[in-house]
């Protein structure tokens, strides 16, 4: 008996539509209405901030189309390390958060070779640019004991960071809100070679080291601005044979024969 086209097609249609409405649609829907349980954040926290019951709750959501990092139980996250900024409502990814403390000051977890961080003493607010210093700045340090000296090593020279009397750094770059006393500057770190560093632990030590403000905002000035002053430190401290500046003074201290 010869089977009609249409009617092996009517079957195949009914089959799938079977498959559909029996498979397919509950499986869906299951996803869709399915719940889970995830943490999110109740208040702000700050990058290297630990997260607690006081700023996460674990709540309730539909499960579907959820990433696969989300961390579902409180348990999961209390007394971890945040390690972007977190708002009011993110969920809570395990990409972003970390079981060692995070540091505040990431410019310290990126010193080039070479380079070393050092800290001086604002001793006056004139020192120190009358608090007005931000991260990123290139500077100029003058010494000033009886009289003012430039000082050829530190004509260009980068800051990290500002920190108050506590360690806490200073953000300059916004206003104290309402009845918020402004934080005082009480060290500047800069980016330094071993030998600028040697000189601005000289300054600490004798008299008062001031700075002023060469360049803000503008990344192309400020590399060519400590490029000068990379050239300036080889014309000071040429290499000898291959040694490094940091290496000079190992050789100069080496015994004559």
């Amino acid at each position: 008996m010869k089977v009609n086209n249409r009617f092996i097609f009517g079957v195949l249609s009914l089959v799938l539509a079977a498959v559909i409405a029996f498979v397919a649609l509950p499986t869906i829907a299951r996803q869709t209405n399915g719940k889970t349980e995830i943490v999110r954040i109740t208040q702000t926290v700050l990058r290297g901030e630990q997260l607690s019951s006081d700023n996460t709750e674990a709540m309730e959501v539909g499960g579907y189309n959820l990433p696969s990092n989300v961390a579902h139980k409180l348990s999961e996250v209390d007394g971890l390390y945040a390690t972007a900024d977190l708002l009011p409502g993110d969920y809570i990814l395990t990409s972003k958060i970390s079981t060692v403390p995070v540091s505040s000051d990431v410019a310290l977890n990126n010193i080039p070779s070479g380079k070393v961080a050092i800290s001086l003493t604002v001793k006056t607010l004139a020192s120190g640019l009358s608090d007005k210093l931000q991260p990123s700045d290139i500077i100029r340090i003058y010494h000033f004991l009886d009289v003012a000296k430039d000082i050829p090593e530190l004509q260009f020279v980068k800051v990290l960071s500002v920190t108050d009397a506590d360690g806490i750094n200073v953000d300059n770059t916004k206003d104290p809100v309402k009845d918020e006393e402004k934080q005082q500057s009480a060290t500047i770190t800069v980016l330094a070679t071993p030998e600028q560093a040697k000189i601005i632990t000289a300054l600490e030590n004798d008299g008062v080291a001031h700075v002023a403000l060469i360049s803000r905002n503008n990344t192309k000035a400020a590399e060519e601005l400590l490029a000068m002053q990379d050239e300036a430190l080889i014309a000071l401290y040429p290499p000898v044979a291959g040694i490094t500046i940091e290496d000079s003074e190992d050789v100069s201290e080496e015994p004559q024969e």
